[in-house]
């Protein structure tokens, strides 16, 4: 009796997505399994949105405060939900506040006037404080606001009755681009010249090296001290002879752009050595024996190899900048908050003469969204270097 043929097992045929994927769908999958990273990544997008849409956001303007003496560290507004004659929950409203003396403290108080309530309002417009919306379209529509004399002051005002709110949402659009500005500013220089020192070698890579050492000689803060003296008053000779004419602003911009432009050495060296290493690979000496010119092998075959450092020495390099200039705003050497408003100079509020933080504590709220930046570039520049890291992945 012969004996039955065997079943044969079917055969797996692979998803055609398998083999399909690109290395940076490969990278974004493994980026998602890191959750941390990617609530990081989440906020930095709030964040950036934020800043971005601060004039409309923003309940007042930058610079603007309530021409009255007894303006200055108003506490917080209470938003009241309960209308006090029904006990009903309602829409929410406001009352004006009256200066008025701590009898123990003798530390001003605030005390709220219940003789007429002011409900917060909607999509109102302010004509007298305009604005524009990513620098290009100006326009008076704010998120929320309260008729006057009543203000809103969701986290309080400094001692010039300023918005502190507003000026955090402001802040924000020099804190968190200036970063990335300078970062481009160093990732560009770096990737192009230690490419290059790599790639030639001889006596381009020797001058190329000694001039990243001439720059590493020189001291960053100390340089960002004197460009930001110099060039931030006017009568200095130097503005005089070149004609500088610059705000606040501008100077400081050009000042954290030189800083990039200073610090781009050692993303120089590490570039240098993986073009090295990568210039003796089989398919970087296949193209050249096909014919392919030096700037084709250099541009398309080396340095995308290298995107999985760079795009990790990228995220993890915006936040010493962010607090670089921070912690310039903080000692004055920052953009002056006439002409605009950072998250460093909002912390030196804080430590003004004659104030003690025990009374005025939202004044260390500007704080919060300094941490949370580092933070969250951080967490993400972990995630990415995880994620391009071939051995962690699963």
């Amino acid at each position: 009796m012969k004996a039955p043929p065997a079943v044969k097992a079917p055969k797996h045929e692979p998803h055609p997505d398998e083999h399909s994927k690109t290395q940076g769908r490969i990278v974004w999958e493994q980026f998602t399994k890191h959750r941390v990273a990617v609530v990081g990544g989440t906020v930095l997008i709030l964040m950036y949105l934020i800043a971005g849409f601060a004039g409309f956001l923003a309940p007042y303007g930058m610079n603007e405060y309530r021409r009255s003496p007894v303006s200055a560290f108003v506490p917080p507004t209470t938003v009241h939900w309960i209308d006090p004659d029904t006990g009903r929950l309602t829409r929410p409203f406001v009352y004006d506040v009256t200066p008025d003396r701590d009898p123990v403290t003798r530390q001003r108080v605030y005390v709220e006037d219940t003789s007429k309530a002011y409900p917060i309002q909607f999509f109102v417009r302010r004509p007298s404080q305009p604005y524009k919306l990513f620098g290009l379209f100006e326009s008076d529509l704010r998120l929320f606001g309260v008729e006057e004399p009543a203000r809103l002051f969701v986290w309080g005002t400094n001692n010039l009755g300023k918005d502190v709110f507003s000026r955090v949402l402001y802040g924000g659009q020099v804190s968190l681009t200036i970063g990335i500005l300078a970062v481009w500013v160093s990732l560009t220089l770096g990737l192009v010249l230690g490419s290059i020192a790599g790639f030639y070698g001889g006596l381009v890579d020797d001058f190329i090296m000694r001039l990243v050492e001439v720059f590493a000689a020189i001291p960053g803060l100390f340089l960002l001290i004197v460009l930001a003296t110099l060039l931030k008053d006017p009568r200095n000779p130097l503005a005089q002879a070149f004609g500088l004419r610059m705000d606040s602003a501008q100077t400081f911009l050009m000042v954290v752009v030189v800083l990039g432009f200073v610090g781009w050495g050692g993303l120089a060296r590490v570039i240098r050595g993986l073009i090295l290493s990568l210039r003796e690979m089989d398919y970087a000496q296949a193209a050249k024996a096909l014919g392919a010119s030096e700037s084709r092998v250099m541009f398309r075959h080396l340095l995308p190899a290298t995107a999985s450092y760079v795009i990790v020495d990228l995220t993890l390099a915006i936040p010493g900048f962010i607090l670089a200039e921070t912690g310039l705003s903080f000692i004055g050497l920052g953009p002056s908050e006439v002409d605009t408003a950072s998250w460093g100079i909002l912390l030196r509020d804080a430590t003004a003469r004659g104030i003690s933080i025990q009374f005025v504590p939202w004044l260390l709220i500007p704080g919060i969204p300094i941490f949370l930046a580092v933070l969250c570039w951080n967490l993400v520049g972990d995630g990415l270097r995880d994620a391009f890291d071939p051995k962690k992945r699963r």
